[in-house]
């Protein structure tokens, strides 16, 4: 892997950099996306900002939860710089909803020149995520290099949720612009949001567990604070296998559906011809 290169404006990262660490240049914008969304999250992440009246030995406490967490995202690098096609069924997932999320990459090999477009973006390599909604809303987003396309097809009547969508639209490859509207499409790139997810909470208690599914054992870290609880779980090779954000009456979950370790060009292919210079799927 080659090293991060400098952030240009709120965003700005190497294609190729595992999803985990190319959060160090999104952090903010994607918390600030949390933070005003409207699926709940705002009140998990906002309402751990301030914590009065500890005991003693709260200092303590929080370092080793700290330190928990941070082994867990450690334990999650193994799946970084792999190839993948990863298929994740969502419920009360940020701006998508209800769905499913099928997302790619193809890492560029190691030594790869990196090259920067015009706007100070440098990137590498392939990644790319395709969405379905229960009601026929699609939503397509690809970055290859420093050159993104996107498909979505339109709204026709009712909500993003459960609406009534017509026609669908490509656009060509254009360049990564280093910004808030550019980094918060990446918000599909499950791995990358679950991660940031576990940095966002400030947990009065950590755990972890193990279990077993279809994708062999698997190591669940439990974050609890207050009246919010994150579990996430994660099969021996770091790859998200569940992920269940609860506060109350919301809930956010991610649930892997498949896991195959051969993309194809497909993948990072639009739909159909693209007509469009440039779309940005709402968010």
């Amino acid at each position: 892997m080659t090293e991060m290169s400098s952030c240009v404006g709120v965003f700005a990262a190497e294609l190729e950099r595992s999803f985990s660490l190319r959060l160090n240049c999104m952090n903010h914008s994607i918390t600030t996306f949390v933070v005003a969304s409207a699926m709940a999250l705002a009140t998990t992440v906002v309402g751990f900002a301030v914590n009065t009246g500890q005991p003693a030995n709260a200092a303590s406490s929080k370092t080793s939860n700290s330190a928990l967490v941070a082994n867990f995202r450690e334990s999650m690098k193994s799946a970084d710089g792999t190839r993948f096609v990863l298929t994740y069924h969502v419920g009360g997932y940020p701006v998508l909803s209800y769905g499913k999320i099928v997302v790619a990459q193809i890492p560029s090999p190691p030594g790869t020149k990196v090259t920067t477009n015009a706007d100070g973006y440098s990137g590498t390599g392939q990644m790319a995520y395709l969405f379905h909604g229960p009601t026929g809303r699609i939503v397509q987003w690809i970055q290859i290099g420093t050159n993104v396309s996107a498909c979505v097809n339109v709204l026709l009547k009712g909500t993003y949720v459960s609406g009534t969508f017509g026609k669908l639209e490509c656009s060509r490859p254009s360049p990564f612009i280093p910004s808030n509207g550019f980094a918060e499409e990446e918000l599909g790139f499950v791995p990358m949001y679950v991660d940031q997810s576990l940095t966002e909470i400030q947990p009065t208690k950590a755990t972890v567990s193990t279990t077993t599914s279809q994708f062999g054992a698997l190591r669940c870290l439990i974050q609890t604070s207050a009246t919010t609880t994150q579990t996430t779980c994660i099969n021996h090779a770091g790859f998200i296998v569940s992920w269940y954000l609860q506060n109350t009456g919301n809930f956010s979950r991610v649930i892997l559906n498949s896991l195959e370790r051969d993309p194809t060009a497909s993948d990072f292919k639009t739909l159909i011809a693209p007509t469009k210079a440039l779309i940005l799927p709402p968010v």
